[in-house]
């Protein structure tokens, strides 16, 4: 699933591990690309075209041999194929192939990047003019120079970017890369810490790739990561609800489904309500009622009102722009059809969608129009606007 382009996840610009360090305070000791981040070792302005000189060279924070713990921090989850081991260690100073811009000064965002003490060991969001950066900070207490170790592995997305899907990643990475440290000072030894890069590089390249990834940190460690969109949770269900399929449910349904909804979907029509369906599938009314908001919550459904020729329509502003739109001009047509009738063409069909108005049934609509020698099952007709062009 790739995470760029049209995809509904938002792609990451950039990764970096940054800590706090004893004699320089927040430093950036590894970036992903290299260089996107201004950095005291960059040389030139924050421009567009700026090019880079070296890059950030790691800086390790004099340790001692802390309490070795038995934890485990991998977690259960889908597992990348795509690589199950790290790359032999890689220099810190590899250089991009070309000059890049740098997307922000490390500068501006480095008290949010390594936080006060009250700020650890949560989850921080921070925002510059055209970019969001989050992180999880972590502040590990032990026999280290300061008698603690401040570090944060950060993702750069863009500014208008929905971080929801991305809150949990980052949460499980910080928690793994501490479990590393308090085990076998992962981060803060000369001899380990430079296979943080590798890391950055994989998290970088699978994520915005694949939206899942498997890195083995070290022998009892792993992060085990799959990015999931989140849904908004539906509104309450109601009986007289009518439920309409936005996918082909009876073709999608698989042996392994829970037995309600496959039984609640073979009524899904379009017309039958709730209440109905109940019935129909012989299924409890709050089974029923869960199975549907299940469906509403993966959005391969809808829910409108029951068909009524009482009922009263108007359009909405979005009329003006879907009048245009090619694939709604191609599915009306044969979606409000009749069998067996020719398919009405559609600046007819925008005509009476334009006649809808408040105060005027659709019973009154029909006959003003004379609607019954059109063709049109009003019923679909009505439901098409609803999905469509009008609103209720």
């Amino acid at each position: 699933m790739a995470a760029d382009g049209d995809s509904f996840l938002p792609r990451i610009q950039s990764v970096f591990y940054a800590v706090f360090d004893v004699r320089q305070g927040p430093k950036i000791v590894y970036q992903v690309p290299e260089g996107l981040i201004g950095t005291a070792n960059t040389t030139g302005p924050i421009s567009g075209n700026t090019s880079f000189s070296s890059s950030p060279v790691p800086s390790t924070p004099s340790t001692a041999e802390t309490s070795k713990s038995s934890s485990r921090a991998s977690s259960i989850s889908i597992a990348s194929p795509y690589r199950q081991e790290l790359p032999p260690k890689l220099s810190p100073q590899k250089r991009s192939l070309s000059a890049q811009r740098t997307l922000f000064s490390f500068d501006d965002i480095s008290k949010y990047v390594i936080p006060p003490t009250s700020l650890c060991g949560r989850l921080v969001i921070c925002a510059t003019k055209k970019y969001k950066i989050i992180g999880f900070p972590a502040e590990l207490r032990g026999r280290y120079e300061r008698n603690y170790f401040r570090f944060n592995l950060c993702f750069v997305f863009d500014r208008s970017a929905d971080l929801s899907c991305y809150e949990p990643v980052v949460r499980k990475v910080s928690r793994v890369l501490s479990s590393c440290e308090e085990e076998s000072l992962f981060l803060s030894s000369p001899g380990t810490s430079p296979k943080i890069y590798a890391i950055l590089e994989q998290l970088y390249e699978d994520l915005n790739s694949y939206s899942e990834t498997s890195i083995p940190v070290d022998r009892f460690n792993s992060i085990e990561l799959k990015i999931l969109p989140f849904y908004p949770n539906p509104p309450p269900v109601k009986d007289w609800e009518v439920p309409l399929a936005l996918i082909d449910l009876k073709k999608s349904i698989e042996p392994n489904w829970d037995l309600t909804i496959a039984k609640v979907c073979k009524y899904i029509d379009g017309t039958n309500h709730v209440s109905r369906i109940c019935h129909l599938a012989d299924c409890d009314i709050e089974l029923t009622r869960q199975a549907i908001s299940h469906l509403l919550y993966y959005q391969v459904i809808m829910t409108i009102d029951i068909f009524q020729y009482s009922n009263m329509y108007t359009l909405r502003k979005s009329i003006q722009w879907l009048a245009d739109e090619p694939h709604v001009r191609d599915e009306c047509g044969p979606y409000v059809a009749k069998p067996g009738k020719a398919t009405p063409d559609w600046p007819k069909l925008l005509y009476l969608y334009s006649r809808l108005k408040p105060g005027k049934s659709v019973f009154e609509w029909m006959q003003d129009h004379g609607i019954r020698g059109l063709g049109i099952d009003v019923r679909r007709f009505t439901s098409f606007g609803v999905i469509k062009v009008s609103h209720l």
